[in-house]
């Protein structure tokens, strides 16, 4: 699957094997901006996904990875190599 997001005036492409592994791999590659990120593609992840601006960004995250607290942090834990994969498809796009 592939998916569009950026901060500000950037847009990157990311490619995965399924949402959460992109999600991950856009705050990773954020970082600490990631609350900046906005998802542009596809259409359904920006509708329902987006943690745009959230506060707290962890309780948004963990929202989108399933619902429990810790959620985000433990979908990192156990698909690192997935993550790591998504990570090297990263395209800057603008």
């Amino acid at each position: 699957m592939k998916f569009e997001y950026g901060v500000m005036s950037s847009k990157y492409s990311i490619e995965a094997d399924n949402k959460l592994t992109a999600y991950a791999g856009m705050v990773i590659h954020f970082g600490g901006n990631a609350a900046m990120v906005a998802i542009y593609s596809p259409e359904e992840s920006q509708k329902n996904d987006s943690w745009l601006f959230a506060s707290p960004l962890e309780a948004r995250l963990d929202e989108v990875f399933g619902g429990e607290k810790g959620c985000f942090f433990k979908y990192l834990d156990e698909h690192v190599d997935e993550i790591r994969t998504a990570l090297d498809t990263i395209e800057r796009l603008v």
